[in-house]
């Protein structure tokens, strides 16, 4: 069978640069295949960050979009009419959620004017800046109250002031407040107060030592003893008309521009950080409501993450190795299939891993390609290498020096052209007067073949001249020759 020192003749190629080159293709491979399977585990890693970001924007988005979209069901507008009004609302002071949350209650207030409900909704976060709450907390507990008292909500933080005072000046809060409210509520004209009347009594109240669940009670007291007796609520309470104007002048006075004040000495507290943070809510915002299409594939990446993370743990370092394998394993079959198919192996071998590798999300879909090619180069090879060996079992003739098995199927002669007559004749052969030579499968270019051509010719003559001189030696010898 052809051997290696016969495919370096006749391909002219070095034996052992080859297995060199071809082991460093299986190094390099190894090098390109860890490359890519470090980069693979980064790419699942960000494929998967990536879904569950957008899962986590879309779902964010998902749930403000639908709390406004019913916000604007009731004001007559759209959804996107009502995005840009959040929007337009939300600041460092008052956050984004604290914005939808503001509108639904003004919608179910009855506001429908979307320049009404900003105003309104403005008004009581500047209030809920002053008196440490939320907009949606206090817009809560006072739109009741003024409901009652027939009155139009603020529109602007001077309209909030007197309630600002109250917080400030007293152990009164505004669920306190919202509290008794809900009694006046109950019993309406009968108890004939103004709002400023409420405020002034709880004020009262505060300063004779009464303050939280006392005043309450007290409060809820003089209301069922005024609507029962037929008599008013200052009476009730033991308050004369005298001392209720004078707090409602005390306060009318104190009171103003004290919720701006006090609300902008409390938005002191927000700093860079803050105000990044509310404008990244703003941003994700918008950016969830335009990716809402997207969801799907969002949730593809999710699943696909892990799947890949996995390949690279496991299924890609067994095709790593088995390529690493393969590539070894070309050594003894490229050989024998030319130069020019040697040469693509060792190519693929050492470069499809490497190219893949610069693409670690088509990573595997490219590996598997490569695994292909190498799969169509080898059978190509082998069938090559097959049929140069084929021929050869045949015989041949070295124009070059080889190193060649001999003997591998039956017994052989080895010798040179020159010198064939006298080991056949040793041999007890014979050529018969001439040299006869079966030339099988010869592997060689057309100058090669010119050139046995000219040598069998060159070895014929010599031989003639031979076979002549020695009939001629042996006609003397025996005085059988003439002239």
């Amino acid at each position: 069978m052809i051997s290696v020192g016969d495919a370096v003749v006749k391909l002219g190629l070095d034996k052992t640069q080859f297995e060199q080159g071809m082991r460093k293709a299986g190094d390099e491979t190894d090098a390109a295949g860890k490359r890519m399977q470090t980069g693979m585990r980064i790419a699942a890693i960000a494929i998967t960050a990536v879904g569950v970001a957008g899962l986590k924007l879309v779902a964010d988005a998902r749930k403000m979009n639908a709390e406004l979209g019913q916000v604007a069901i009731t004001t007559g507008s759209t959804t996107s009419e009502m995005r840009d009004l959040a929007l337009s609302l939300s600041n460092v002071t008052f956050r984004l959620k604290s914005v939808i949350a503001t509108l639904t209650i003004l919608s179910r207030a009855g506001v429908r004017s979307k320049e009404e409900m900003a105003a309104i909704a403005n008004a009581f976060d500047a209030l809920a800046d002053a008196t440490g709450s939320e907009a949606e907390t206090v817009a809560d507990q006072l739109v009741p109250a003024f409901r009652v008292f027939g009155l139009e909500l603020p529109k602007t933080a001077e309209e909030m002031d007197k309630f600002t005072w109250l917080v400030k000046n007293t152990l009164i809060n505004l669920s306190d407040f919202a509290s008794v409210m809900d009694y006046v509520a109950m019993y309406g004209s009968e108890l004939n107060v103004t709002l400023d009347d409420m405020i002034a009594i709880m004020a009262i109240l505060n300063d004779r030592g009464m303050s939280g669940a006392s005043a309450t009670r007290l409060f809820r007291t003089a209301v069922s003893q005024a609507t029962r007796e037929g008599i008013s609520l200052n009476e009730a309470l033991g308050l004369s008309n005298e001392l209720m104007g004078e707090y409602i002048t005390k306060i009318g006075t104190d009171a103003v521009g004290a919720t701006q004040k006090y609300a902008d000495v409390a938005n002191e507290q927000f700093g860079i950080m803050d105000k990044l943070a509310s404008k990244w809510e703003d941003f994700t915002f918008v950016i969830g409501s335009a990716l809402t299409p997207l969801e799907p594939l969002f949730a593809l990446m999710t699943a696909l993450g892990p799947v890949l993370l996995a390949m690279s743990l496991t299924t890609l370092p067994m095709l790593i190795a088995n390529l690493k394998a393969s590539a070894g394993a070309l050594i003894g079959w490229a050989v024998a299939a030319g130069k020019a198919v040697a040469s693509a192996v060792t190519l693929a071998a050492s470069k499809i891993w490497a190219w893949a590798s610069t693409i670690p999300i088509a990573g595997i879909a490219i590996a598997i390609a490569g695994v292909a090619a190498l799969a169509t180069s080898i059978a190509l090879i082998r069938k090559k290498a097959a049929e140069a060996t084929a021929g050869l079992y045949e015989g041949g003739i070295a124009m070059k020096p080889i190193r060649a098995d001999i003997a591998e199927r039956e017994p052989e002669i080895v010798a040179p052209l020159s010198r064939l007559p006298q080991i056949l004749s040793g041999l007890g052969l014979t050529t018969g007067g001439g040299l006869h030579i079966h030339v099988g499968n010869f592997m060689g270019d057309e100058m090669s073949m010119r050139q046995f051509v000219r040598k069998i010719d060159q070895i014929l003559k010599e031989e003639t001249r031979r076979n002549f001189f020695s009939q001629v030696q042996t006609g003397y010898r025996y005085g059988t020759s003439s002239r």
